[in-house]
């Protein structure tokens, strides 16, 4: 009985807020951001001794499971701070008061869930591919132009680091039996060539995570978001990341200690640089994501010293999950403490410096190549430059149109239908695969 019980509340923990996306199913029901809890908040009270269940027949198999110490801790903190954000949600003057909002925060509700259920590369791919899409949406939801370009940088990346943990599982398939966590870490650690998958998951990972050199993407999203979006920052993106990194990566099983070092001084330099730069910046709103950056870094030196000594790994392994669990919730406490104290009529925050609004770079592309072909222009010979100014002319009228189908693209997409006729699509694929 307590097998079926367990089983069950695994499957609906990331199932229910799956279902209740659907603005349909939900109709009826108050507070479905609540509702979509329950199966999680049941599951960490009714099954202290952990559950499991394997799902070979999905995709190359998959699987879902919670143990009694490290997952339950995940799972507690993750429902923590979806329960504080929904409330954010439900309270906030300058939300949107649209449906979407409901149904983009209960999909990446459903992508954060699974990921902390997963027990294999194929799960854990899919839920934070799920995650991360419909964090993107929640970010762009009701946004300005600020939002919607932070949030577009962070799509391109999303999409770089999906298509390299893809390449990473393709290789793990194709050189173990089965796709959980234990298995591949083993086939990789005895592994004569592991350089390419190591490769892909650490800069595929470092790349959601926001990690220094790779943090582009972190400060302007930090500096445009809403305050219960920016709550979810350090718990969906960073904190997921980081958790992929340790069970993806054969850390405690592998030596290298060339790959540690480097990784170590990396790490070093992510701490200098949030410190240098958080005090340069001089900006309450912005602390929490040089605190995010900081973290990282003390992560990667932690990491790179497990790469180099498997045994100080093995020892002290635990503290990893407690620096992801101590980063979520580090990052949550400062945006409800800002909030707090940037709402009091007389604040003694810090003042505030005005950021450059600039465009990302593959938006701007096109704009530079028509501006600098007009620096060029103007010492043209007289006879050649009307028609160099023409054709120029002609290039700035691409540059409008790319701008345009930028934007009408992403206001296309955030319609609902568009997005439900996509998810089934998704579905149909998944079901012949299978």
């Amino acid at each position: 009985m307590n097998a079926i019980v367990g089983v069950s509340l695994l499957v609906l923990t990331p199932l229910l807020p799956l279902l209740l996306a659907f603005p349909a199913l939900r109709s009826r029901l108050p507070q479905p951001c609540y509702i979509a809890l329950l199966p999680a908040f049941i599951l960490l009270l009714a099954l202290p001794q952990g559950a499991s269940i394997d799902l070979p027949w999905l995709l190359l198999g998959s699987g879902l499971g919670i143990d009694s110490g490290v997952g339950r801790l995940l799972l507690a903190i993750a429902v923590l701070l979806w329960m504080v954000a929904a409330h954010l949600l439900h309270t906030a003057k300058d939300e949107p008061a649209d449906d979407r909002v409901t149904s983009y925060y209960l999909l990446t509700l459903a992508g954060n869930l699974g990921t902390v259920l997963a027990t294999d590369l194929v799960g854990f791919f899919t839920f934070s591919t799920l995650m991360g899409y419909g964090f993107y949406a929640l970010l762009v939801v009701g946004g300005d132009e600020a939002r919607w370009r932070a949030a577009r940088t962070y799509l391109v990346v999303l999409i770089v680091a999906d298509l390299m943990l893809f390449e990473a599982v393709l290789i793990a398939a194709a050189a173990a039996g089965g796709l959980h966590f234990e298995a591949v870490c083993q086939v990789v650690s005895q592994s004569t060539s592991p350089g390419l998958y190591l490769s892909m998951v650490l800069v595929g990972f470092a790349l959601k995570a926001g990690i220094w050199p790779l943090h582009f993407w972190l400060l302007p999203l930090f500096r445009a978001s809403r305050p219960a979006v920016a709550l979810l920052l350090g718990a969906v993106p960073i904190a997921t990341a980081l958790l992929g990194l340790v069970r993806w990566l054969p850390l405690g099983e592998i030596s290298l200690p060339m790959l540690g070092l480097i990784i170590m001084g990396a790490g070093v330099a992510a701490m200098l640089y949030a410190i240098l730069a958080g005090v340069r910046q001089a900006q309450l709103k912005m602390l929490p994501a040089y605190a995010a950056i900081f973290a990282t870094g003390v992560f990667t030196t932690a990491m790179g010293a497990g790469l180099g000594d498997p045994d100080a790994w093995n020892r002290y392994a635990d503290f990893a999950y407690l620096l992801i669990v101590s980063l979520g919730l580090g990052v949550a406490l400062l945006v409800v403490s800002i909030g707090w104290l940037q709402a009091r009529p007389y604040s003694p925050a810090m003042p505030e410096k005005q950021a450059a609004d600039s465009a990302p770079w593959f938006e701007c592309w096109l704009g530079a190549i028509a501006r600098w072909a007009v620096q060029m222009g103007v010492d043209t010979l007289p006879r050649l430059r009307a028609a160099w100014l023409a054709k120029v002319g002609a290039l700035w009228q691409a540059a409008r149109a790319w701008h345009r189908a930028l934007d009408g693209g992403e206001r296309f997409l955030q319609r609902w239908v568009c997005a439900v006729t996509l998810f089934l699509l998704l579905g149909i694929v998944v079901v012949f695969i299978a």
